[in-house]
């Protein structure tokens, strides 16, 4: 009979069953309920009526339950269970956030490596859109500061007025098609693009440790991409700081070190304006998924 249990049920049944079962006295299972015990004992024989059977019996010593009631006290508790995990899933749906979020990275970034970041966050949070601003990182930091931006990426150490986690440390890189004489560096045709001082500086430190001559001026282009396709032809030689470059041509890429033997690093922090406790809740939770997302990608495992 009791799977023959219509739908008139209610949530505050189950909860009485199974208080009442984990009491096993009326007095104080009508008080846990906040009812009086003659509501509890008129709602109990209720429920009896409705499915058919006898849950409990009360004697001297208490409540003693039947099988049926048995079988129904553990029923109320998976269901109660239940319901509570469907409530706190709803409401953490209720409380997704939403909105656009704007954000700021370098052309590099932009390219290689945030698409995968904003993927992975969206497949987890579908109602917030994206606004991508590309400039140089000494720029993107000001507009940061300006609250102009949510967020940024930004490359080397650059003085910031804010909030800033390091997301990544990629060691830069001479891309050439063909073989140099490092000592003879000097006296191959340079080619170069627009980078921040901050990342021009740390190529131009690198390259005193080396060389007595001036770091070569060469020949300077608007990106990476242009800089890439030139020294595929032959053009020169270049550094770069982001793999995915040279990504298809491995054999071309030759990692730098300073001369203690340490490689010659670049940090990528993501900058916010404040701290993320004073900041909208779709910021908040991209930056704790982005930082989850780099620490799970293979070079940082």
């Amino acid at each position: 009979m009791i799977e023959r249990m219509e739908s008139a049920m209610k949530t505050s049944d189950w909860a009485l069953i199974q208080t009442l079962y984990e009491c096993r006295n009326i007095t104080r299972a009508a008080a846990q309920l906040y009812i009086s015990q003659p509501t509890l004992t008129k709602r109990l024989r209720a429920i009896e009526e409705e499915l058919g059977v006898v849950i409990a019996l009360r004697g001297k010593r208490g409540v003693t339950f039947t099988p049926e009631g048995e079988y129904l006290a553990v029923k109320a508790t998976q269901f109660l269970s239940l319901m509570d995990e469907v409530n706190r899933h709803l409401t953490e749906l209720k409380e997704e956030p939403s909105g656009t979020l704007c954000i700021g990275a370098s052309n590099s970034m932009a390219r290689f490596s945030l698409p995968g970041l904003l993927q992975y966050y969206q497949e987890s949070h579908p109602g917030i859109s994206f606004e991508i601003t590309t400039s140089l990182s000494s720029q993107l930091c000001k507009r940061v500061e300006r609250r102009e931006l949510d967020l940024a990426f930004a490359f080397g150490d650059i003085p910031f007025k804010g909030v800033k986690y390091r997301f990544a440390s990629e060691q830069a890189y001479l891309a050439s098609v063909k073989p140099l004489d490092m000592s003879r560096l000097s006296s191959y045709p340079y080619i170069t693009y627009f980078k921040d001082k901050y990342t021009q500086q740390l190529i131009e430190n690198w390259w005193a440790e080396y060389y007595l001559t001036p770091f070569p001026r060469g020949l300077v282009v608007q990106h990476g991409d242009i800089c890439r396709e030139m020294i595929l032809k032959g053009l020169g030689y270049s550094f770069f700081f982001v793999r995915g470059y040279m990504a298809d041509h491995p054999q071309y890429v030759y990692p730098l070190h300073y001369k203690d033997g340490t490689p010659l690093l670049r940090n990528t922090w993501l900058l916010c304006p404040d701290q993320p406790e004073n900041l909208r809740p779709e910021v908040q939770s991209f930056i704790r998924e982005a930082l989850d997302y780099i620490r799970s990608q293979p070079s940082h495992a």
